[in-house]
């Protein structure tokens, strides 16, 4: 099952003066109030399932219809916003009730169209949503080699898989008027943006729980969560107060804290955000105060403006939520040698305490806190020295299973 609330709703109102929500496929609301909340003047949706229209509470700007999807989209109502409003229309490739306590999904007491209706509801659409943009939820139903997030169509769920090649080419008709785009996310979403509204601006948001990227143990050492692990499950409190709940990794590529969740219990999920999710200095498609904590090892110094990076990193995290850092030290990691050896994508240098640094680009962890002072409680500080080898010579000892070399910092926000 798709989500509405998966896309930026609200830069849909600002950056296209999208006014309306039509919809096939009530439920218990959530997409209605989704687009209510973001700035949409009005919803429409239909709801073919009574026991789930019974629990409708109508109003001006919410008008829900107690029948089938191609019934409400052939309806005057929908006619009229078709062709008068900027609308969003937002397909359910529903099974009437399954998700609610209602018949299984193979249940024959409801017509093939109403129980994947998909196809039916875009020929209906043909040639009346020029200025619509169409969104279709549960693709998987269609497409039998599509990879999506939430894997493949379970067996206990009727398919369409022979309709896979009529489904395209009904997508493929609209290409007059508009641009096809696939995602992934969820049960996956085909996309038919209007080319009248220029460049493909529907922003997906990075929600809790995403699984952004396979997970996988790498031989040897991948990286400083790696070593960091048993020092962490000797402190309790990573356990029981800072890894808790879902969490966003930054930077996290193959040694991301979400390879080590089953160690902390309390984690509920992890997401991790990399180059294929965006720019992770300013996170523009994560939501304010939508992380339980957010965990980053050894990115900071690779963005232009840590500071900046900080804002944002603290902006998507929820009150009371933790933000668990590692930098590496200058003094461990590039030993006095800059622009740094091991790796030449560093673009700053962290110490702790020290007034002077040889670095030309050296941020004082301390110094760095205490420019948010009032946003945060800091947890710890701590220097990770504990196992570098002094005196050796000069290489890369976080590639070692000893030495993390580094700066970490916990900070509570208030």
């Amino acid at each position: 099952m798709g989500f509405l609330a998966r896309f930026d709703l609200a830069g849909l109102v600002t950056r296209h003066q999208v006014a309306y929500l039509v919809e096939t496929g009530y439920g218990r609301g959530d997409s209605c109030r989704a687009a209510l909340a973001a700035g949409f003047r009005k919803a429409l949706s239909c709801e073919i399932f009574e026991p789930l229209f019974a629990e409708v509470k109508q109003s001006e700007q919410l008008h829900v219809a107690n029948t089938d999807s191609l019934a409400f989209l052939r309806s005057k109502a929908v006619d009229g916003v078709l062709a008068e409003q900027r609308c969003l229309v937002f397909l359910d490739a529903h099974y009437p009730g399954a998700d609610y306590g209602g018949k299984s999904y193979k249940s024959q007491e409801h017509s093939a169209t109403e129980r994947l209706p998909l196809i039916a509801e875009l020929e209906a659409l043909r040639g009346r949503a020029n200025n619509a943009l169409i969104v279709l939820d549960d693709v998987r139903i269609y497409r039998r080699e599509f990879q999506t997030s939430t894997g493949t169509l379970p067996d206990w769920a009727e398919n369409a898989f022979d309709q896979e090649a009529m489904f395209l080419k009904l997508l493929a008709s609209f290409d007059s008027t508009h641009a096809l785009h696939w995602h992934g996310e969820d049960t996956g979403y085909a996309v038919l943006w209007p080319r009248a509204w220029g460049d493909y601006g529907l922003k997906k948001w990075v929600l809790p729980g995403d699984q952004t990227q396979p997970l996988a143990l790498t031989p040897g050492v991948p990286g400083t969560t790696c070593i960091s692990i048993n020092r962490r499950l000797l402190d309790a409190r990573f356990g029981n107060r800072w890894l808790v709940g879902n969490g966003l990794d930054i930077g996290g590529g193959n040694d991301s804290i979400a390879l080590y969740r089953a160690l902390f219990p309390r984690i509920q999920g992890v997401t991790v955000y990399e180059w294929a999710q965006g720019d992770a200095q300013y996170l523009e498609n994560v939501q304010d105060g939508s992380f339980d904590f957010v965990y980053s090892a050894h990115c900071l110094e690779h963005v232009m403006d840590p500071r900046v990076a900080l804002r944002h990193w603290l902006r998507v995290l929820k009150p009371g939520g933790h933000l668990v850092i590692t930098v590496p030290d200058e003094d461990m990691y590039e030993q006095g040698v800059w622009p740094s050896t091991f790796n030449d994508d560093h673009k700053h240098t962290f110490t702790l305490f020290k007034r002077q640094s040889w670095s030309p680009v050296s941020i004082n962890v301390l110094d760095l806190l205490r420019e948010f002072d009032r946003e945060v409680s800091v947890k710890k500080v701590e220097c990770l020295d504990h196992s570098f080898l002094h005196g050796m010579e000069r290489y890369d000892q976080t590639r070692t299973a000893f030495a993390e070399c580094g700066i970490e910092f916990v900070v509570q926000k208030l």
